[in-house]
């Protein structure tokens, strides 16, 4: 072959490997797809991506990192253009799901209030829905144990479409025959607003059908607007209160940084959390020499406790609870509680945030706009 017949075929050669090169680039970019996502409109740690036909739910992290990708059956998950690292595939075959917290029964019950979706689940002597109360007594829902023990023949024998944990408290860890088992991660603890706590109840919702969601949303979108027309009220003073809050910890005081939940329900409420201006993750510690020097810039104090005496369970007798008390109680003497062992802090009250705001106000401010709620008032002033 000539030099120059080689040339011509060499340069045709790599033109038609450029133009298949550069079609395939533009095919590329015109095929090329990204993620289609719905977001809630107050949680932080869940959204739905969009897929050819309904949607997946995705569960992540503060730092998104997504630790499960619920899927309502297997082929939602094999046609998944982007498959998921950590996938869970519900039980399509079966309904209802069970529990391994109080708060998880309470975001099901506004959208549920029979409980009929409801399997039962673990650390049942912690809820306090009497709807959920009768459905035990009844026999109609399995106990799963967890303190001290789990049974793992009631979890088998509940056949539910998802078992809704706690991430750290997984109870099948490691456990063999339970790896096929749809188990849904509830990062609802982590949210650090009362309304996006309360949206959980939709993500719930979600994984039991669209009727269900649908009804969630309904009800959400009305709490909403009461926590907003609460929020958006003034107040009756000229400034608002400064409120501390936290417990005594191994001779220190932690405390819920700005961005928690608790320090967003008291500026809600028109208060000030006496740590605004604290830059951290996670609780803040300090010492009590800080705290006592804090004493005059601080209103009120503001506590959650697990005091089964509430008849008698007064400012002074906490007091004498611990040495460290006394140091801490604001010179105002102003000290307003939750008790969780009569109101239900952990569970009707985070999925109702607006009567929780309108509680906190009532207090703080003398606002009496409780509407006649179903429960009595769970934060109190601690009488001297």
């Amino acid at each position: 072959m000539r030099l120059v017949d080689s040339l011509a075929l060499l340069f045709c050669a790599l033109a038609w490997m450029a133009m298949a090169t550069g079609c395939s680039e533009v095919e590329s970019q015109q095929t090329r797809v990204e993620a289609v996502y719905e977001f809630p409109d107050h949680a932080e740690r869940f959204r739905w991506r969009a897929l050819n036909d309904g949607t997946c739910l995705e569960v992540f992290t503060a730092n998104v990192e997504v630790v499960a990708t619920v899927y309502r059956d297997s082929s939602a998950m094999l046609n998944d253009a982007f498959p998921a690292k950590l996938p869970v595939v519900l039980a399509e075959n079966e309904t209802g799901l069970a529990t391994l917290s109080s708060t998880h029964v309470a975001l099901m019950e506004p959208w549920d209030s029979s409980l009929v979706h409801w399997k039962g689940g673990g650390y049942l002597t912690y809820v306090r829905s009497a709807s959920a109360t009768e459905r035990v007594g009844r026999g109609e829902v399995l106990d799963f144990g967890g303190n001290p023990e789990w049974n793992h023949e009631a979890i088998l024998l509940s056949a539910f479409r998802a078992f809704c944990i706690y991430p750290f408290g997984n109870p099948l860890e490691g456990v063999t025959w339970a790896e096929d088992l749809p188990i849904v991660p509830i990062l609802e603890y982590d949210e650090p607003s009362p309304l996006g706590r309360a949206e959980w109840m939709k993500a719930m919702a979600w994984m039991v059908g669209d009727s269900s969601l649908r009804e969630a949303k309904r009800v959400f979108d009305s709490m909403a607007l009461r926590y907003d027309l609460a929020r958006g009220k003034g107040i009756p003073r000229e400034d608002s209160l400064i409120v501390l809050t936290g417990s005594v910890e191994q001779g220190g005081w932690s405390a819920p940084n700005p961005r928690s939940f608790v320090a967003h329900l008291l500026r809600d409420a028109g208060a000030r959390y006496a740590l605004e201006n604290e830059n951290r993750t996670g609780n803040i510690q300090l010492s009590l020499e800080s705290l006592y020097a804090m004493r005059e810039e601080v209103d009120a104090l503001g506590l959650v406790i697990y005091e089964p005496d509430t008849a008698n369970f007064k400012l002074a007798r906490w007091i004498r609870s611990n040495p460290h008390h006394a140091q801490i109680v604001p010179e105002s003497g102003r000290v307003f509680a939750a008790n969780a062992m009569t109101c239900d802090y952990f569970g009707w009250w985070v999925a109702h945030p607006d009567a929780m705001l309108r509680n906190l106000r009532n207090i703080l401010y003398n606002e009496s706009d409780l509407e006649s709620e179903v429960c009595d008032p769970c934060f109190k002033w601690l009488t001297p």
